[in-house]
């Protein structure tokens, strides 16, 4: 009877150990990949694949957890069960461009090569995607450009320079200027002519044909007075208009420097 008692207890034995010994049936686990989504956190990214935060940021070289972007792919290195529904795309238009400021990394790429391409220095380009060893990137792998704008830097417009005005009566003193700009001159420089007058308290003013040019834009102007009887030297005005067109000052050949006002 003993005997009996200890081949049934060693057949029971034989029988759990067995069953113990055989492999259960799990879930197939894994390696998977996630696009990092507008407004996704690498938080709730973990806590929907089951996983710890800094488990996702060791497996692709991310020591800011904070640090990561729209377009991103990221590793998931063990994935426990099925994987969790995606979220879907928030309603409206996705912020971007997303890719504007990246760079995806190809087979056979290197950090080195990708700096190079990209005329940077490799560190910095390390650093601005958390990356402390140069070797630990892969394939898939989207890469922050650093010292890029997401969107194009606005260019103020060219000022347009308003158009100095040289037609007309000027005065300063004893003397004047009747000028006239050539009709229908497109600029910048056109040319100029009238009279010069020179009033010494005589009834009868001297009257002298010019000639010069004007800059509308700058206001630069050019002068040239000949003599007004013979053997008399031919005098310059060389000066500039405001930019209101109210007064031009310059410099007169023996006279010195002169500011004439718009009549």
């Amino acid at each position: 009877m003993r005997q009996v008692l200890f081949v049934a207890v060693a057949a029971i034995l034989a029988v759990v150990l067995l069953t113990a010994a055989q492999p259960s049936p799990v879930s197939a686990a894994g390696p998977a990949y996630y696009v990092v989504r507008p407004g996704d956190t690498l938080t709730a990214i973990a806590w929907r694949y089951g996983m710890t935060t800094w488990a996702i940021a060791r497996a692709n070289g991310i020591w800011n957890p904070n640090y990561i972007y729209a377009g991103q792919v990221l590793v998931i290195p063990y994935v426990p069960g099925p994987f969790p529904p995606v979220p879907p795309y928030p309603p409206g238009p996705i912020p971007g461009p997303i890719y504007q400021c990246a760079v995806r990394v190809n087979y056979g790429d290197t950090l080195i090569a990708i700096a190079a391409r990209l005329r940077t220095d490799v560190w910095t380009l390390a650093r601005a995607n958390g990356i402390y060893n140069l070797n630990w990137i892969y394939a898939g792998q989207w890469l922050r450009i650093p010292g890029c704008s997401p969107y194009p830097v606005p260019v103020p417009p060219s000022p347009v320079p308003q158009r100095r005005n040289i037609s007309g009566t000027w005065l300063s003193g004893n003397y004047s200027f009747q000028l006239q700009e050539a009709l229908g001159c497109p600029g910048p420089n056109c040319a100029v002519t009238g009279k010069f007058i020179e009033a010494h308290g005589t009834t009868t003013p001297d009257m002298t044909d010019i000639t010069g040019s004007v800059n509308v834009n700058s206001g630069a102007v050019s002068i040239t007075i000949p003599g007004n009887m013979p053997g008399a030297p031919t005098r310059y005005f060389n000066g500039t208009i405001d930019a209101y067109s109210r007064t031009m000052t310059g410099q007169l050949t023996g006279v010195g420097a002169l500011t004439f006002t718009k009549q």
